[in-house]
């Protein structure tokens, strides 16, 4: 079977959570590099991304899951907003209120 290399994650946990969504899909995937981690603070940051893998018959179907995937990543739907609740600026990095838990 012939992988090809699909996507670079950042670090173990994104490539083992990526990995999950394409099972999720019935897409078995590889890791290269995961093993990298028990190196953390040794090896410079680039060195910890971690290579995932999919067999050639599934890159069609790939591409568009790791494309919704980078979407989701960058979708500004989150702005800086004030709380409805108590007024308070949410900033776009909070989902919730941080001075009283209203979305």
């Amino acid at each position: 079977m012939n992988y090809t290399i699909v996507y670079r994650a950042e670090n173990s946990y994104e490539a083992n959570f990526i990995k999950g969504i394409l099972k999720v899909y019935s897409i078995e995937s590889k890791l290269l590099g995961d093993n990298l981690s028990i190196a953390v603070g040794e090896l410079p940051l680039d060195a910890m991304q971690v290579d995932i893998l999919v067999e050639n018959t599934n890159l069609v179907k790939t591409k568009k899951i790791l494309q919704d995937y980078k979407n989701n990543l960058t979708d500004k739907k989150l702005k800086d907003r004030n709380c409805i609740n108590c007024n308070e600026l949410i900033p776009s990095s909070f989902e919730n209120c941080w001075n009283c838990g209203t979305q």
